[in-house]
């Protein structure tokens, strides 16, 4: 039975990792609103628990869709999912955007052309089964359709910062140490020092994807285990991309080339998403995130062309043949 706020807080820390500080207003917040009162039988407390934890993982809306085809455009994260997989993004989603405007800006003198740097590729110079790949590709048929398009560069999160950022000397001494908990320990401390760092976000899903991967066994133990670390990496990547999509322009149609490095962190981020969702078996929202990246990066560095028809024919990612 729960009588007190403090056991109310225990209850919800456990179940979505934050501290009794992030979640002391949500508790007596509700507790004022008269939403429930004390004492909770067990039933009853997982009822406001599940209540509290709803509202605080509710997405929230940034940016509105342009009046086009879905697969023709940006599609936004809370076009795809009502709640964030962490019971963090949404509070971090609001730091990040009280503390000012940091807007993606258009590249001077620079345009994506798709007839020019595109993937209507010559059979003298490639190799032919990617040719008439490329001929069947339906989301370059849209993005050869929308013609030329304007290309932004992300903003940089270390304004008149030295040539050694924070994650850099985090992965450095990964290398150097291998000791993975002082890796995520150091992870965790760059998210906290900068929410804008999009990049931490986008390595700690790849980070708790391995753990994910590294898990062996079907056992209950070891679902559980691997469940968890899949559920882990996509609140990372979705916060990765809530905080992107911060800096967009509203109803965004343009490019997000690979080129300019600030545009990375992003793409990663939105690759780590349709990794994890992949993963965890939702096959619309991964195809959706690598359609809208292959859309934003059509020139696709990242070789999600190749993940796509995978996704598309709902074939489980441990059944994939993935080069």
């Amino acid at each position: 039975m729960i009588t007190a706020d403090d056991q109310l807080i225990a209850m919800l820390a456990q179940r979505t990792g934050l501290d009794h500080d992030a979640l002391f207003m949500h508790v007596v917040g509700a507790r004022i609103q008269k939403r429930f009162s004390y004492p909770l039988h067990d039933a009853q407390a997982e009822d406001v628990v599940g209540r509290i934890t709803e509202d605080m993982t509710r997405v929230i809306p940034v940016g509105s869709p342009a009046e086009a085809d879905p697969a023709s455009r940006y599609v936004w994260l809370h076009e795809m999912t009502a709640h964030y997989a962490s019971a963090e993004t949404r509070g971090i989603v609001i730091r990040v955007s009280s503390a000012g405007d940091m807007p993606a800006r258009r590249s001077p003198d620079d345009s994506y052309d798709p007839l020019t740097n595109g993937w209507d590729l010559d059979p003298a110079e490639y190799d032919a089964a990617l040719v008439r790949a490329a001929k069947r590709w339906t989301w370059w048929k849209r993005v050869k359709a929308a013609g030329v398009r304007e290309t932004w560069r992300m903003p940089e999160p270390y304004v008149g910062a030295d040539s050694s950022v924070p994650l850099d000397r985090a992965l450095d001494e990964r290398g150097h140490t291998g000791d993975e908990a002082a890796y995520r320990m150091a992870l965790q401390q760059i998210r906290n020092a900068n929410y804008r760092d999009i990049d931490a976000w986008a390595h700690s899903g790849n980070e708790a994807l391995e753990r994910a991967q590294a898990v062996t066994g079907s056992s209950a133990a070891a679902r559980s285990r691997r469940s968890a670390a899949l559920s882990e990496a996509l609140g990372y990547y979705q916060t990765g991309v809530a905080v992107g999509e911060l800096s967009l322009p509203d109803r965004f149609t343009d490019v997000l080339p690979w080129s300019p490095i600030e545009n990375r962190p992003f793409l990663r981020a939105r690759q780590g998403l349709a990794f994890a969702w992949w993963r965890l078996g939702d096959f619309d929202n991964a195809a959706t995130v690598l359609t809208t990246t292959l859309w934003i990066n059509p020139a696709d560095h990242q070789g999600l062309r190749d993940l796509l028809p995978p996704v598309e024919a709902r074939t489980p990612y441990e059944e994939a043949a993935i080069v």
